[in-house]
């Protein structure tokens, strides 16, 4: 037998050898020891990595709807990453579900958990986690934007104001509405003369459609006279929630989107109002014809067509029938007497029957010759006037029109130039004109920037908006205007549009060239010298004069079709002007002759592509300074040098990335400034190698009063910054939220995000305070929004939406024993994959709390139970819509088991909510057992049927 060796060598090699094999027996026994003893850490980290899966996973989703509504392609590797996704979720939640089950298996007799059970579950979940962590990762490279804004709750179609349901008008609508379901014609007409109320007749289809739920959706869009293809398509995308199309998009490929939206749907009714010669293409428009749902023959895809049924409306039935090839035609007459006597009647009240007025009444309605138009604009211009009044404007319906102004009835004509003269001030005349140059569906924002140029309204900001609300609002009394379901927007009749052209033209106040008119007086040097206003709306001219000499002209507007339209007009000829409107022009400089209107006061680029425009620095006049939906890269830093500023709106300039240090901080009086969809690149203040402009200029801005901003980290806000005389805003701090118009018309609106853990600066507690609407989503570290955010309750508050917050347990929860007032005037409430919520709105709270809450929609919340106690239900009087869906632990609606004696448990006739409510959806709910144990009978929509 050999002797063992003693040497170093071999004594350190057997070190070594049993060294290492006790590190990989111990490395092989602890590493399931951990995992036991990290399993509940694991499967709670799993949860949490579940929610951002989640998140990405929606976001993903919407982005891919987004790409479909624009008809675009979703490519192969998204389609697979959302598969992906689904998958893994779906394994990580069965995972999660199981958990607790398995994690309290017993072993030695009930004694201890089950370690086996506990190691399987916490390895599962580590490797889930991981899979996760990268599927997140492969997400960033989609570069997804972050944010969807869920589509408010579709409110029921308003009564249409203006339409009266006589007899004659009814019984046309009744055949309509009969025609629209049955199975024939695709395409139907209404014709009428002008005025006689096919626009409203119209209208009411709609409305009725949309009531009764006999289409998918009902579009409805102006054609008119001088109808743009590309303006009539932007409309349709928009009703039918297509995105916005893309600028320099051509109408081919704009009607390939439509008609590719429009094939996803099973039933449309697309409405064209005001159709005139020659007609308009409805394939050229996108879209398509056919008599109804059909199999594509030859495709083994069953794919079905849209059923597209198509209301026409025109003066002419020649245009419907031959032009527009529309088989069934409804002919709409004038009111009879007596139904055109109760419409006087109806709007001027018992004024009409007195002795008076009463024979100069039946006259009036007589020269109106039966058109609601005519009418309504007569009635409304002599509510409360004395009978001389009534005498004079009856002599003045008697006068003849101008000859040369053909296709409007006389008495229509005078009917409105009455209406417009005896407007009570010059002012609300003024900016009537300005409003039909500005033609249909024109913004009331614009209509301010330029009515403050000329001096129309007041000097300050604020005070000049209160004021343009007020005349559009006269002039809607007046029917003048007629009332739009887009507050930021004014329309009229096309009849009062035509008119009030005519008579701006013969006063010598406003000329309008559009491409299918352009009036003599453009020919004439003399007679342009005349004109205060000239709006040149996409014209057929070559070029304008290189000597554009009008001393009296105040404002010009020139919207562009023709990239090879040539600016070189010399500007001195123009010293009086004002305001100054360049719509799609390119730009590589500015004509260096501008710097010559000393009086600018307004300057509006929209849609435009800019190059050097540092010459504009040299007007030292101006207030107003519009650079919108633009492509521009700088804004140059001679801007700063605009010291008069009051307006600068550089919204939609997603190209923007400079804005040099300092431009901002020198306009001292500028009281609106819109970023909105623009410039987000802030200099961070510890960053020195920064060529941008810091937050903290804004501090100098003292008389700020609208913000619309983009922060895309919490971080760069300073932490003193502060803003005085706030009262509008539309701040977005976080992530790249989606940009877009407020649903519910709000003026303070805030959406933030919080990655990670922090203390809120004053600026952000201020806008907490003040917000209308308010989105939240992530908020890493907070667990009660009340109690985190906003201590005081949220006073102002009327809508809120919380999603993907992980970590969030409450919206609010009150002291023990101590009634608390919260929410006061929230209308709607939207909570969205809150995994770690448990109740809403656990204790008491004051009987103005929740008072004013309308709608609440809550969805995969999993540990929520219950929506109210029986408490807060008591105070929901109005409350309408409640949505709930996946929530795999909701029980009940209302719950009262919290309540501390019998006497507080709720009775039926208790629950007033149920008599307003309207809409209940619950849908994927495992667990819901009744709506509350405690009623056998809740009453529901104000005792109506519920299925």
């Amino acid at each position: 037998m050999p002797e063992p060796c003693f040497c170093a060598f071999c004594q350190n090699a057997a070190g070594n050898f049993v060294g290492n094999l006790f590190s990989g027996i111990f490395t092989l026994i602890s590493k399931p020891i951990i995992l036991v003893f990290k399993c509940d850490n694991n499967v709670d980290h799993l949860k949490n990595k579940v929610a951002e899966l989640k998140d990405e996973k929606d976001t993903a989703e919407n982005y891919a709807e987004a790409l479909e509504r624009r008809g675009d392609e979703i490519v192969q590797k998204l389609r697979n990453w959302l598969t992906s996704a689904n998958n893994l979720i779906e394994a990580a939640e069965k995972l999660v579900a199981d958990a607790e089950g398995k994690a309290e298996k017993k072993c030695f007799f009930g004694r201890c958990l089950n370690p086996k059970s506990r190691y399987q579950l916490s390895k599962k979940a580590e490797e889930n986690s991981e899979v996760i962590v990268d599927l997140v990762n492969k997400a960033c490279g989609f570069n997804l934007p972050l944010s969807h804004t869920p589509a408010p709750p579709k409110e029921l179609p308003a009564p249409v104001r203006g339409f009266e349901d006589f007899y004659s008008r009814e019984d046309v609508l009744e055949r309509i509405m009969k025609a629209l379901q049955s199975q024939g014609s695709s395409i139907i007409g209404v014709h009428g003369m002008p005025g006689v109320g096919k626009t409203m007749l119209a209208k009411e289809v709609k409305r009725r459609a949309e009531q009764d739920k006999l289409f998918d959706v009902v579009v409805m869009t102006l054609v008119s006279r001088n109808a743009e293809l590309k303006k009539i398509q932007v409309e349709i995308a928009r009703s039918l929630d297509l995105d916005q199309l893309p600028n320099g998009i051509t109408t081919q490929d704009a009607a390939e989107h439509i008609k590719g939206r429009l094939k996803k749907m099973k039933k449309v009714l697309i409405i064209l109002d005001d159709i005139w010669v020659p007609g308009i293409d409805l394939e050229e428009l996108g879209i398509p014809l056919g008599d109804g749902p059909k199999k594509n023959e030859g495709s083994s895809s069953g794919e079905e067509h849209v059923e597209c049924k198509i209301l026409l409306t025109s003066r002419d039935s020649d245009v419907l029938s031959d032009l527009m090839d529309s088989p069934l035609n409804f002919s709409l007459h004038q009111l009879e007497p007596g139904e055109a006597w109760e419409l006087l009647k109806k709007i001027v009240g018992d004024r009409a029957e007195s002795k008076e007025v009463h024979d100069t009444a039946i006259e009036i309605v007589r020269e109106c010759g039966g058109l609601p138009l005519a009418i309504t604009t007569m009635a409304k211009a002599l509510k409360n006037k004395e009978p001389y009044q009534w005498r004079n404007a009856l002599r003045k319906l008697r006068k003849p029109s101008p000859e040369n102004f053909h296709g409007i009835p006389a008495e229509v004509y005078r009917a409105i130039e009455f209406s417009y003269s005896h407007l009570e001030s010059e002012k609300l005349q003024e900016t009537f004109l300005l409003c039909c140059l500005m033609g249909h569906k024109a913004s009331i924002q614009d209509l301010l920037k330029y009515g403050v140029g000329l001096g129309l309204f007041a000097n300050i900001i604020e005070e000049a908006r209160d004021e343009v609300f007020t005349l559009i609002s006269k002039l809607r009394a007046s029917s003048l205007l007629i009332d739009d379901s887009d507050n930021n927007c004014f329309d009229m009749h096309d009849l009062i549009h035509d008119v009030a052209v005519s008579i701006s033209s013969r006063d010598r106040h406003g000329l309008l060239l559009t491409s299918n008119h352009v009036p003599k007086e453009w020919s004439d040097k003399e007679t342009m010298k005349d004109f205060k206003w000239i709006w040149l709306q996409k014209a057929n001219i070559i070029e304008l004069p290189d000597e554009f000499e009008s001393p009296q002209l105040t404002f010009f507007c020139l919207v562009n079709n023709d990239q090879s339209l040539k600016i070189q007009a010399d500007f001195k000829g123009l010293q009086r002007l004002k305001v100054l409107n360049l719509t799609e022009m390119h730009f590589i400089s500015l004509p260096s002759s501008i710097c010559l209107l000393k009086d600018l006061h307004t300057l509006s680029f929209y849609s435009c592509l800019l190059g050097d425009i540092s010459v504009i620095g040299k007007l030292k006049n101006l207030e107003v300074l519009t650079i919108s939906s633009s492509d521009i890269k700088e804004l140059p830093r001679e801007i700063g040098e605009l010291t008069q500023l009051k307006l600068l709106d550089l919204s939609n300039c997603s190209g923007l990335k400079i804005i040099p240090q300092h431009v901002l901080a020198g306009m001292y009086i500028l009281e609106e400034l819109y970023l909105g969809n623009s410039f987000n690149g802030w200099k961070v203040e510890e960053n020195e190698n920064q060529i941008n402009a810091s937050l903290a200029e804004l501090e100098h801005l003292k008389k700020l009063t609208n913000l619309e901003v983009c922060i895309p980290d919490i971080r760069m806000i300073p932490k003193d910054l502060f803003f005085e005389n706030l009262k509008k805003f539309k701040i977005f701090i976080g992530c790249k939220w989606e940009y877009q118009r407020s649903s519910f018309g709000s003026s303070r609106i805030l959406k933030l995000q919080l990655n990670a853990s922090i203390s809120f600066n004053y600026l952000v507690k201020m806008l907490l305070k003040m917000t209308e609407e308010l989105h939240l989503r992530r908020l890493a570290g907070v667990k009660n929004v009340v109690d985190e955010l906003n201590t005081e309750g949220f006073p102002d508050l009327k809508y809120l939406y919380v999603r993907n917050a992980p970590e969030l347990q409450h919206i609010i929860k009150s002291v023990e024993g101590v009634p608390f007032n919260a929410f006061p005037s929230l209308e709607v409430l939207f909570l969205q994959d809150l995994i770690n919520l448990e109740k809403l709105f656990p204790g008491r709270f004051k009987d103005t709390a929740f008072i004013n809450l309308r709608i609440i929609t809550i969805e995969c919340c999993d540990k929520v139970k219950n929506l109210f106690s029986s408490s807060i239900a008591r105070q929901l009087l109005h409350l309408q819509e409640i949505s709930v869906t996946n929530c795999s632990n909701m029980e009940e609606i209302v719950d009262d088991e919290e309540q501390g004696s019998r006497n507080d448990i709720v009775e039926a006739t208790e629950l007033k909510f149920g008599e307003v409510l309207r809409s209940l959806r619950l849908q994927h709910l495992p667990k819901l057992s009744s709506l509350n144990r405690s009623c056998r009978h809740m009453p529901l929509f104000n005792e109506q049927v519920f299925h």
